[in-house]
């Protein structure tokens, strides 16, 4: 949250906390397509596995860095 005083911005979350919101919300946004994809291609009985690895990728290495930002 932002408060703005004149020209003067004022953030009550620090940076360290808005990237791990934004990390968060990036790992749970790349859950849900993989499980859209996985849905989608039961259906047509084709799978891309080239694109859920990819997905998988980066929700492994944005929860790398998430607990790494824990710590």
């Amino acid at each position: 949250m932002q408060i703005k005083i004149g020209n003067i911005r004022i953030d009550t979350k620090s940076r360290v906390q808005r990237h791990r919101e934004h990390l968060w919300n990036e790992i749970y946004i790349l859950r849900n397509e993989i499980v859209d994809i996985v849905l989608q291609g039961a259906a047509r009985n084709r799978i891309p596995v080239r694109e859920l690895k990819h997905k998988a990728m980066l929700i492994k290495k944005y929860s790398r860095r998430l607990r790494v930002l824990s710590i």
